[in-house]
């Protein structure tokens, strides 16, 4: 196992989301190991944005994976490349109705999952995948915590949560 350096309160923070995430943690290792999955899974300081995130685990901005959660007439998830974001009238045109971001309660109630910590894995809402995911070599979902990450290839992926290519997101 590789090591990572923490300042005392680093080290805290980072035990007090491990404590809330610990459930959701496994609750992914468990999914991933139910599907076969060929997974790695990292372990990581926080990063509030994705170019920390990706800092802090060496993954490519692009190669991050974030699972956003939105509203219509009904919650999903987009999984939308850590380098673009998601545009809102692409996603209205593919779902036929006006969209949102959930908020962070909603996000909770609908997924199990934390802000920050929201992973696409064993989720019962539609996930629609950005059609250009699959092209990556590798891709790092959140591992259901703010300081864990999976990765994985983007086939695998998109397998095991049985997602929808689209066409919605922008630079």
């Amino acid at each position: 196992m590789e090591s990572f350096e923490q300042s005392p309160d680093q080290l805290e923070q980072f035990l007090g989301f491990m404590e809330e995430d610990l459930a959701n943690v496994r609750r992914v290792l468990e999914f991933c190991e139910a599907k076969d999955l060929d997974t790695e899974f990292i372990v990581h300081g926080k990063g509030e944005t994705v170019e920390e995130s990706s800092r802090k685990t060496g993954t490519p901005p692009e190669n991050v994976v974030k699972t956003l959660v939105f509203v219509g007439e009904d919650v999903f998830a987009v999984l939308c490349p850590g380098d673009r974001r998601v545009d809102e009238v692409k996603l209205s045109e593919v779902t036929g109705s006006e969209v949102r971001m959930a908020r962070p309660s909603e996000v909770e109630d609908s997924t199990g999952y934390k802000v920050g910590g929201v992973s696409p894995f064993d989720l019962d809402i539609p996930v629609y995948m950005d059609s250009s995911i699959p092209e990556k070599d590798f891709v790092k979902p959140a591992a259901g915590s703010r300081v864990v990450g999976v990765r994985l290839s983007p086939q695998d992926l998109a397998e095991a949560v049985e997602t929808q290519k689209v066409d919605v997101t922008s630079k």
